[in-house]
């Protein structure tokens, strides 16, 4: 009998030691998760190209709700506006060349990207009928538009002409 009685206490010590190191296995698991999530946010927003939606472009690029007849610049620096979808393919292709842009132009102009399904509603004002479209504003002068995936020395041709003139 006590045989028996001792026998089943170190089973059940045995089984309990066993699922504690399970427990902690899935505690740790859940911690790399946690750790690899919170990286690849960091990541993201280390980009230097800004999501945009309705109330910022209103904000920071034109108020055309107050201004609906001219173009009014609210930038303090030029900036490039992707229009895009995450469907898009030729989008995904234009937006590495965006993001090595923002780089090579850090503090001369803002770059900034616009998802067309989730703003539909500044799509739509701005008439963006097709995607990507990019926009070039600055002070004192119209915007330019151009409507599809071109290579970076097409964009970057663009920025150095709004840039000097």
């Amino acid at each position: 009998m006590k045989k028996s009685f001792l026998i089943g206490l170190v089973i059940i010590a045995f089984l309990t030691s066993c699922g504690s190191s399970d427990n902690n296995k899935k505690e740790d698991n859940k911690k790399e998760a946690k750790t690899e999530a919170t990286n690849s946010e960091s990541t993201a927003n280390a980009s230097l190209v800004k999501v945009l939606d309705y109330n910022h472009f209103i904000k920071n690029v034109w108020d055309f709700e107050a201004n609906a007849n001219e173009f009014v610049f609210k930038g303090e620096r030029p900036c490039v506006i992707d229009f895009y979808a995450t469907w898009c393919g030729p989008c995904k292709r234009v937006a590495p060349i965006l993001e090595q842009l923002a780089k090579e132009y850090d503090g001369k102009v803002d770059f900034y990207k616009v998802d067309t399904d989730k703003n539909q509603k500044l799509a739509m004002v701005l008439q963006i009928k097709n995607i990507p479209t990019m926009f070039f504003m600055k002070a004192n002068a119209q915007p330019e538009k151009t409507v599809g995936a071109y290579d970076e020395a097409y964009y970057r041709e663009i920025i150095e002409k709004m840039l000097s003139e």
